[in-house]
């Protein structure tokens, strides 16, 4: 099984009194909230602090690894709402125990009160950050077979030159079809072209909204041609949108499947937001219960401020019903 990169982002509130912090400091203790990564099993993650042998507070994050792991982590260690402290750093975990910071401050600095670390006897750490880990890769969706005749009818018809329709990309180049495919597969290709309006006497037709790579590989879907290596999430929103505004259902259900496979914490907002826009009830459905799942299970899910906000808004009264 092939290993790939994903990228999780965490987000941790960490609240502590004053007299914890004394009691285990005093007696050379590391403090800490620790948390399971749940993306990845056998990592465990967190906030610690300790006191050195110069008496200074040193604040870091710090791994758990059941087996060796490369983590690169891009994050920031910060006090809340003191303006006193913000670490900031990128830096490549590889061993169990391993464990990147900064000094806080000293022991008496950090209880003294003019220096306002502590609010109602307690200080409040925050972590954010993007996490790069390797994960087995599981296996892809497969819209087609993966047993493919290499002279199968779709390719043979794409290879051909007698194609007699033009559809004109946003970004002005043109992607040639045989008008007989795609009336089959859109009904609204199909109305157009039957119409003997401008598009139909031309033959061609502007398509301002979408670019040639997403044109191209709807059009090949169309075709019947495995599109599966030119995926990717972000134009698989792209390609979603297309389905529905040109009404080719067979791939709007294939992107459907296609986007919530690859949803992560990473990625699941802007996964939303395409479904809205493209009417897709079942995939904005299914991840509403997947970040529902996430919030239940602390996981920080990552572009939330980009989030639609009545889908927001629905989320967050759930939360408090489930």
């Amino acid at each position: 099984m092939n290993s790939t990169q994903i990228e999780i982002p965490i987000l941790m509130r960490w609240k502590i009194s004053k007299e914890e912090i004394q009691i285990r400091l005093q007696k050379r203790s590391i403090l800490g909230k620790i948390v399971k990564l749940e993306e990845v099993a056998g990592i465990l993650y967190g906030i610690m602090i300790n006191k050195n042998e110069k008496n200074q507070i040193y604040v870091y994050l710090g791994f758990s690894m059941k087996e060796s792991t490369t983590i690169n982590a891009d994050f920031e260690i910060s006090i809340v709402p003191s303006n006193n402290f913000e670490f900031i750093d990128k830096f490549t975990f590889k061993e169990n125990n391993q464990k990147m910071g900064e000094v806080l401050c000293t022991y008496d600095e950090l209880f003294d009160p003019a220096n306002n670390y502590f609010i109602d006897g307690y200080i409040y750490f925050t972590l954010e950050g993007i996490l790069s880990v390797e994960r087995k890769q599981q296996k892809e969706v497969s819209f087609e077979s993966q047993i493919k005749n290499p002279n199968n009818l779709g390719e043979l018809l794409w290879n051909r030159d007698d194609k007699d329709f033009d559809i004109i990309t946003a970004d002005k180049k043109v992607v040639n079809v045989h008008k007989l495919v795609i009336a089959a597969k859109s009904p609204v290709f199909d109305k157009m072209i039957q119409s003997g309006l401008r598009e139909s006497k031309e033959n061609q037709v502007l398509i301002a909204d979408f670019d040639f790579e997403i044109v191209e590989i709807a059009i090949k879907y169309c075709y019947g041609i495995q599109i599966n290596d030119s995926l990717n999430y972000l134009n698989g929103i792209k390609l979603l949108q297309f389905s529905d505004k040109y009404d080719i259902s067979d791939l709007k259900d294939s992107m459907e499947e296609y986007l919530f496979k690859q949803k992560s914490p990473m990625n699941v907002c802007e996964i939303v937001n395409g479904s809205i826009i493209s009417n897709s009830i079942k995939l904005r459905q299914k991840c509403f219960d997947y970040m529902l799942e996430c919030m239940k299970s602390s996981i920080f899910i990552n572009g939330l401020d980009i989030l639609d906000k009545d889908f927001a808004l629905k989320l967050l009264k759930a939360c408090f019903l489930s």
